[in-house]
């Protein structure tokens, strides 16, 4: 089965290369709206949640702004009703989301289930089969590496020297980019060496094992691969890397340029994709971000959701997933704020429309030595030492004065935040003792009766900082 996959992923994957290469803009257009068609069909069809949604509206003449909004919580409400097939329970799904063996591993032998990381207080929990899944990860390599799919970069790195691929991630949990990298066709790890490597671990031992594998290609977060170019500059990571590829935080102005001063022609890769739908858009060489139109609609919305125009900045987005059929999600929000532009001719030739992804930007820690050195600490492995605290329902995380660190959370049960408060402090001390800032760090931890989100800002701010970047962190 796993051969028929990996065929499979490549035929999508040149399938999808094709489109994106020969296809007008008007067929591409024309595809999405027959896809759109069949997935409300489907939906109407075979989910109960979507048939009572749809219960009074003619869908043969609905518009897609007729159909209702769903959220997470909502799916989360109805979760077992939201999918398309019987005989799957609501219970089946968060035991297995909660069974850290379960990690890495298919849900019931033959479904990929993912969560969100529930920083804003609700977990989300997405499942979708086996073969929609190779039809997503077909689509992220075709669409990834679209500038980088010749015979001469092929033979490169499968004829004379074997690909190596770094993921930098959060591996604790199910989260969507670790999965990704570990539920792989076995057959796709004789084309090239794919290896993990988890987010929290600290960066001096994370350094010394990228130098021993020394990878051609590295995937990671914006603000970790910066601090990266860091440790580059610094001269205690010593591999040459050719491509990098990050999501899940915007790329800032600065990140790229120390990138680019540290890894000398690295080609840099911005995707934007959630836990709910992988493919939404990727940059291209002119790093102009498609979205990826065959395979999902993105609706740039006010907060009424109503549409916006071109050219304006949302207050959220309404996505439709048309490769996931088992839990569809039509009209799904997400809290991100995005400016599209459907007009605009790409000097790359793509057909599709561009996307620029505003978001959640969290800060990087400066962090000083006893020497008065700096250290760089990314705030994704911060987020990661908080995800798998049961019972932890929010977190925020402020680098209030120098060196000092203010925890902010919420309990599900108040009951509970004596052992919650040792498990942080636990969690912090063991990423931090082999790190040389550890015995020059002070961090407090309170119990917060709320975490709003700030007028200014589409998403809780859940990691950032009072304190300005030092001018040099070398």
């Amino acid at each position: 089965m796993s051969l028929i996959q990996l065929i499979y992923m490549f035929v999508i994957a040149i399938w999808a290369r094709v489109r994106e290469k020969y296809f007008s803009r008007e067929r591409i257009l024309r595809l999405r709206d027959k896809k759109l068609r069949s997935i409300i069909k489907y939906a109407y069809k075979n989910s109960p949640l979507y048939r009572r949604l749809y219960q009074n509206i003619d869908l043969e003449k609905a518009k897609i702004t007729d159909l209702p909004v769903v959220n997470k919580e909502l799916i989360l409400k109805h979760l077992q009703d939201s999918l398309t097939k019987r005989g799957i329970t609501r219970d089946e799904i968060i035991l297995f989301a909660h069974d850290p063996d379960s990690v890495g591993k298919y849900f019931k032998g033959k479904y990929v289930l993912s969560t969100t990381s529930g920083t804003t207080g609700v977990i989300g929990y997405f499942i979708m089969s086996q073969w929609q899944w190779i039809v997503q990860k077909g689509v992220e390599f075709a669409r990834l590496l679209k500038h980088r799919l010749s015979l001469p970069y092929i033979y490169k790195y499968t004829v004379k020297t074997k690909l190596r691929w770094a993921m930098i991630v959060a591996s604790e949990g199910h989260y969507i980019t670790y999965l990704l990298a570990r539920l792989t066709p076995k057959q796709a790890f004789y084309l090239s060496d794919i290896r993990i490597f988890s987010i929290t671990k600290p960066m001096n031992k994370l350094v010394e094992e990228l130098n021993e594998f020394n990878p051609h290609y590295v995937h990671s977060y914006p603000t970790f691969l910066e601090a990266l170019a860091y440790e580059k500059l610094a001269g205690r990571l010593k591999i040459e890397v050719d491509f990098m590829s990050s999501g899940s935080e915007p790329f800032s102005t600065s990140a790229r340029e120390v990138i680019k001063r540290a890894f000398k022609g690295v080609e840099v890769v911005e995707t934007y994709g959630t836990t709910e739908a992988i493919c939404l858009a990727n940059q291209c060489k002119y790093q102009k971000m498609h979205i990826n139109e065959d395979y999902v609609l993105i609706e740039a919305v006010d907060e009424d959701n109503r549409p916006v125009p071109d050219g304006v900045a949302s207050k959220k987005v309404l996505i439709t997933n048309f490769i996931n059929k088992l839990q569809p999600l039509i009209r799904y929000e997400l809290r991100d704020s995005v400016i599209i532009n459907r007009n605009y001719r790409c000097e790359c030739g793509s057909p599709f429309a561009i996307i620029e992804v505003q978001g959640r930007s969290d800060d990087t820690f400066y962090l000083m030595t006893k020497e008065g050195h700096f250290r760089a600490f990314p705030p994704i492995p911060f987020e990661a030492l908080f995800l798998r605290i049961k019972g932890l329902k929010q977190f925020q995380l402020i680098h209030e004065e120098q060196n000092h660190l203010l925890v902010r959370y919420i309990s599900q049960d108040p009951k509970e935040n004596e052992r919650i408060e040792r498990e942080i402090k636990e969690r912090f001390d063991e990423f931090f003792k082999n790190t040389d800032v550890y015995d020059n760090i002070t961090i407090t931890i309170e119990e917060s009766g709320e975490i709003t989100r700030p007028p200014t800002h589409q998403k809780v701010r859940q990691i950032f900082s009072r304190v300005k970047p030092p001018p040099n962190i070398i």
